[in-house]
């Protein structure tokens, strides 16, 4: 049986989907512990009086990883800002060209990202990068979790390349401001 024209390229978005909901459970993992560290640190200072000197570059780090981590389901689920005045006044066959062009200038730009984060990182490792804190974090690690984040990102942008390109309609969550 020939696979339908709007899901042909499933075995390949499929997978990249559930790497992308894995990537944002880490992420919001991480947002909970930004709040556990925040709040530990909050207790410690008030009750203890001391500080947790790891605290606030920590939470900085993961704050970079949980947006790095939930791109990719962010951008699946249709959530990134998209301005859609064109597009709705296209016809479906209009909107789907539309839709194709602006994720490959998405891909591109994600590419570019992927790169920048991948030299950053690799050029942390290699000159042995610390944090200007008192921990002395290499900062490769921190960085590690941006480049994991931009990867799952590009594969993301990669796969709705290939559904505007199999005929698929990308998720748009716009809708949710009319239910507001």
């Amino acid at each position: 049986m020939p696979v339908s024209e709007d899901r042909k390229f499933t075995a390949i978005t499929n997978p990249i989907d559930q790497i992308s909901s894995l990537s944002c459970i880490i992420g919001g993992v991480c947002l909970v512990a930004i709040f556990a560290l925040i709040a530990a640190e909050i207790i410690a200072r008030n009750f203890l009086g001391i500080s947790l000197p790891f605290s606030w570059d920590f939470a900085a780090y993961m704050m970079g990883a949980c947006v790095f981590l939930s791109a990719g389901a962010t951008l699946k689920s249709g959530g990134h800002v998209r301005v859609t005045a064109l597009h709705d006044y296209l016809p479906p066959e209009g909107q789907r060209l539309l839709d194709a062009v602006a994720c490959l200038i998405g891909l591109a730009i994600a590419l570019v990202i992927l790169y920048a984060v991948s030299d950053m990182a690799m050029l942390s490792f290699k000159r042995g990068s610390t944090s200007s804190s008192v921990v002395r974090t290499p900062l490769w690690i921190p960085q590690a979790f941006m480049v994991v984040g931009a990867l799952v990102f590009t594969l993301q942008m990669a796969a709705q390349v290939l559904r505007t390109v199999g005929g698929e309609t990308l998720h748009n969550d716009a809708d949710i401001e009319d239910q507001l």
